[in-house]
């Protein structure tokens, strides 16, 4: 028997799709699927918004997932997209196929930070394989392998450069600038401080004695403190018995960029702020009778710069997100964490019903 003829016949493909970052990355790539699929003579059945599952790392062959299993129909294929990385002993996993099934998952992450652009390529290579065809070449990285048995085949993204793309994939899924409306507390205080560096003349002068370097280290070791009294008052580090190593420092990596981004982000957005009150308020003739020599725009964003990395080390220090949990659900490990609580108790009301 032939490998096309072992294959199930479908004439439908369905997407299911958690929320979040696949959510948005398949209503973008929507369009361009389902001209995909007519061209194949397969009729597009949609998108199903699923609840967040509790797909494991380590892919399964047998693909168990209530959001696959309930969507699946005789002659439906689905595509079950995850935010989850997913991974084989260290190489990243981008998709899993289940031919017996007509299944397949596809970890959002490994498509990198733009997933709904290769969406469309990553679907259209699963339907190819799915209908016994040979996938046009994705990445050069990317190979497909089998497993032992035939039915389950990866589709694997090797090299360096595929945990860096899981890496940002997974901050895009974090949504850094949802971290930004809690910190109104630390907003507050950084702006309360940088202003106070506009209308002292201290500041002034000192700002005008640094040099760009010691400005730029500066503005580094204050967005570096207020990440890390972010990460470590709301105690965002991952620790656990219940993780591989991998995952633990994966998802903490994650947890860094994603809180750096913020501040980074921050800071830009109190630069803007302390730059134009500086303008605004500051005589330029006032500014060079004090400095004694004529000034500049350059003289501004020197005071700007020192004025609000000084306001992110006052607003860092101390300073708590306005909603604990909002802040948690921007890491992986607590979203993770929750999908297994939900799971469970699920699990939990099925047995007793």
């Amino acid at each position: 028997m032939t490998r096309a003829q072992r294959l199930p016949r479908f004439d439908g493909v369905r997407l299911v799709v958690e929320p979040g970052l696949p959510a948005s990355a398949a209503d973008q790539a929507e369009d361009t699927i389902e001209k995909v699929l007519t061209d194949r003579t397969l009729d597009y059945r949609g998108v199903t918004l699923a609840p967040e599952t509790t797909l494991q790392m380590p892919p399964r062959d047998d693909l168990a997932t209530g959001a696959v299993t309930d969507a699946v129909e005789d002659t439906d294929a689905v595509i079950f997209v995850t935010e989850s990385p997913r991974v084989l002993g260290k190489r990243v996993v981008a998709v899993e196929i289940d031919h017996e099934r007509s299944a397949a998952v596809i970890s959002s992450p490994a498509l990198g930070l733009f997933p709904g652009r290769a969406m469309p390529r990553i679907v259209t290579a699963i339907v190819d394989r799915m209908m016994g065809g040979q996938a046009d070449r994705l990445r050069r990285a990317h190979t497909w392998e089998r497993s032992g048995d035939g039915a389950t085949e990866f589709l694997f993204d090797r090299g360096i450069l595929s945990h860096l793309r899981v890496v940002a994939g997974m901050v895009r899924g974090n949504r850094p600038w949802r971290l930004i409306p809690t910190l109104t507390g630390l907003t507050a205080a950084a702006a309360a401080a940088a202003s106070f560096g506009v209308f002292f003349s201290t500041i002034w002068s000192m700002a005008n004695a640094l040099s760009p370097w010691r400005l730029g280290l500066i503005a580094v070791l204050s967005v570096v403190l207020t990440s890390t009294w972010l990460i470590v008052n709301n105690r965002l580090w991952e620790h656990g018995n219940d993780k591989s190593a991998w995952r633990i420092h994966m998802y903490n990596t994650v947890t860094a960029c994603t809180v750096v981004s913020s501040a980074v982000v921050l800071y830009a957005g109190l630069f803007v702020a302390t730059l134009v009150a500086a303008i605004a308020v500051i005589d330029s003739e006032y500014m060079a009778g004090t400095l004694g020599h004529p000034v500049g725009i350059t003289n501004y964003m020197a005071l700007a710069w020192l004025a609000t990395s000084m306001g992110m080390f006052a607003g860092g220090i101390g300073s708590s997100a306005d909603s604990f949990d909002d802040v948690l659900r921007a890491t992986y490990g607590y979203r993770e964490r929750m999908r297994r609580r939900t799971a469970d108790e699920d699990r939990r009301r099925l047995n007793e019903g």
